[in-house]
């Protein structure tokens, strides 16, 4: 073969060589496509299966569903309005408890705790959402609620009575628990969103105005707060979302009585809760299984709408802050301003209303003589004490009042971040204390035996509970992987922006709206419970939590080294493959183990789809137990020896939790060092 035949095949396998290179690049970025849409059509999926599948209902009773209050299987009449009063009652007293303490923990963190302190306090502060709501409802039953019962509900009786919020004798059971465990566990939400958008305020706005003679607190009200208000509206969004869609805990505290009563010493009903008590007994009825069904829907609805408008408030708020030099108006700005006006004049209306309707009552039942009452003399003493500084005061008492106000509102936020880290304090030494008695070798060797018969263990639930994270695993893992390469190395487009968006709406919607969707797509159509569909469920829970981390590790790689493979003549693909990836593989790791970590505490969406089995299940296509579903049907049993597993079960699950959360953080951490 002369010489330019032999180029001419060198010529011919290095084309092919390079055709070959561009293909597997296409395909690859094809399929990551696929996987980050795929993101999306979830979200559709979820809603269109719980649509067509509550058809029944909506055929017989239309809108009167959600304004009828009747529940009433046995004559099928079914009525959404009592549970949606529950719902709405218990997750806006959630917010009331827990917004001033979180917000008052994010100045905190940022404004008042040096740098020293601020990164161990948050980092415990998030812990605070690692803990499953199974532990919460757990801990919430026997501790909170008798804690309640024996001085709290009796006081608020006794003083504030008159106040419909506050009338009726307490029972163990009731709103008041249900909203307070509710504001324990959005506390690490809108702290950790508060606290990123207050650090995105410009450090010189600061520094301007303490220069001007301003205190720290003025500078707070005057600057960063105005600036952060939509942001730290969104985090209050965020968690109400969380507190709208919230099962377990519900559950096992505010009694399940569907009442509407204004009282929050009174038991009541949510629809989170209808869903998790109600739905095994419609697996064969037909109109009660659509009408919980179209309870999903309803939930998955409220839930998008709320965690969308949540995450728009938070990009709005930050691209304005970034970009206020520019002064550019917009429609989003001023839908901005309306939410945050609305907010206000909310905020202030609730607490005119407050005070009005406890004076209006206390008059009512106790005639003027009311006036002279305890609450009615220090809301006059207040406003004396207002009155006299702020007209009656010199220079000096000017200057004395502003520093002690700057002082008080220190101490504030420093005691809001203080009591948040005390709840998770008081949680992991209880059940660690209970936990550990009920400890032993037989919990993970013995299967469960009948009420009332001595030892026995959860054998079962162990091994289903790993066979349901290998099954999500298996399906959300790749799924989450490729999605979060798809946002960070080809999402430039408005398609990322949406994808990115998709997994943060799709991470909001509850896991028991999860389950029910599981429940209808797998459920349903083989005819019987199984691990398989436990494992679905899961999957696309673990999906938004892998995307979202995977897409922060590889933006973490310095782009100097994509420029540098692409020197050497690498194509994206390879340098995606052999050098970006492996170059944040311990922060991907660590987003893998927050997503087990999440779905190995989960127990609404298992009660739909594995269902449970007290026997040792190795054939995933059968009904299997978790962890979770065994400490809720101990923990609510009379048997002591029962409970005593349940507690032990909640403490080697926290512990796991726990451990793998401090694994992930200290992954992710090192990997943001390293950059």
């Amino acid at each position: 073969m002369d010489a330019s035949n032999r180029i001419a095949v060198a010529s011919s396998k290095f084309s092919k060589g390079r055709l070959r290179i561009r293909i597997q690049g296409l395909l690859f970025e094809y399929i990551s496509n696929a996987f980050a849409l795929s993101v999306i059509l979830l979200i559709g999926w979820i809603g269109l299966r719980l649509f067509r599948d509550s058809a029944l209902t909506r055929s017989r009773y239309g809108l009167g569903f959600l304004t009828h209050s009747v529940w009433d299987v046995p004559h099928e009449v079914y009525g959404a309005s009592t549970f949606i009063f529950g719902t709405l009652l218990s997750s806006t007293l959630a917010l009331i408890i827990a917004v001033p303490i979180s917000v008052g923990a994010a100045l905190f963190l940022t404004e008042v705790a040096p740098r020293w302190l601020a990164g161990p306090v948050s980092f415990v502060i998030e812990l605070l959402a690692a803990i499953p709501s199974i532990v919460y409802g757990l801990w919430g039953f026997i501790v909170l609620c008798p804690l309640l019962q024996a001085h709290v509900s009796p006081w608020l009786a006794a003083h504030l009575g008159a106040n419909p919020l506050f009338a009726g004798p307490p029972v163990l059971t009731n709103m008041l628990a249900a909203g307070i465990i509710l504001a324990i566990m959005i506390m690490p939400i809108i702290t950790s969103v508060s606290r990123e958008v207050i650090q995105t305020v410009p450090r010189g706005t600061r520094e301007a105005s303490l220069g001007l003679g301003a205190t720290q607190w003025e500078t707070l009200r005057n600057i960063v707060l105005p600036e952060a208000r939509s942001g730290i509206t969104g985090a209050v969004v965020l968690g109400l979302g969380r507190a709208i869609g919230e099962t377990m805990a519900v559950v096992m505290v505010i009694g399940n009585t569907p009442q509407v009563k204004a009282s929050l010493l009174q038991s009541g009903y949510t629809l989170p809760a209808l869903l998790a008590n109600q739905f095994n007994e419609a697996y064969n009825d037909n109109l009660q299984r659509s009408a919980l069904l179209e309870i999903a829907l309803v939930l998955f609805i409220v839930t998008v709408l709320v965690t969308g408008m949540a995450r728009a408030l938070l990009i709005l708020t930050t691209k304005r802050i970034t970009a206020s030099s520019h002064g550019i108006p917009s429609l989003l700005e001023k839908a901005r301003a309306g939410l945050d006006l609305a907010g206000r004049y909310a905020f202030r209306a609730a607490i005119f209303g407050f005070i009005g309707l406890q004076v209006v009552s206390d008059v009512k039942a106790k005639g003027p003589r009311a006036l002279l009452g305890g609450f009615e003399l220090l809301l006059c003493s207040g406003i004396v004490l207002a009155f006299l500084l702020h007209y009656l005061g010199g220079k000096t008492t000017e200057r004395r009042l502003r520093n002690g106000l700057n002082t008080a509102v220190r101490w504030i936020a420093s005691l809001s971040a203080f009591l948040v880290c005390c709840v998770l304090g008081a949680v992991l030494i209880y059940v660690a204390a209970q936990g550990i008695k009920g400890l032993s070798l037989n919990l993970f060797t013995e299967l469960p035996r009948p009420p009332g018969v001595p030892g026995g263990g959860f054998k079962n639930a162990v091994f289903g509970t790993l066979e349901l994270i290998a099954i999500a695993g298996a399906i959300g893992i790749p799924l989450g992987l490729m999605a979060g390469v798809f946002v960070a190395e080809f999402g430039n487009s408005w398609i990322g922006g949406l994808v990115r968006f998709a997994a943060d709406v799709l991470n909001g919607i509850p896991s028991v709206v999860i389950g029910l969707f599981a429940y209808a797509a797998f459920v349903l159509p083989f005819g019987h419970f199984s691990a398989w569909a436990g494992g679905a469920a899961l999957a696309v829970m673990m999906v938004p939590t892998i995307a979202r981390t995977t897409e922060e590790m590889l933006r973490l790689v310095p782009i100097a080294y994509r420029e540098a493979a692409s020197g050497l003549g690498a194509t994206k693909v390879q340098t995606i493959l052999t050098l970006i990836i492996p170059a944040a593989k311990s922060g991907i790791l660590a987003g893998v183990m927050l997503a087990i970590a999440r779905v190995a505490g989960e127990t609404a969406p298992l009660l739909f789809t594995a269902f449970g089995n007290d026997q040792l299940n190795v054939n995933p296509s059968q009904p299997v137990s978790s962890l979770t579903m065994k400490i809720y049907q101990y923990a609510i049993t009379p048997y002591d020896d029962w409970v005593r597993q349940a507690w032990a079960g909640a403490f080697v699950l926290l512990l796991i939790i726990l451990i793998f959360n401090l694994f992930a953080r200290y992954a992710i951490g090192k990997t943001k060092l390293a950059r």
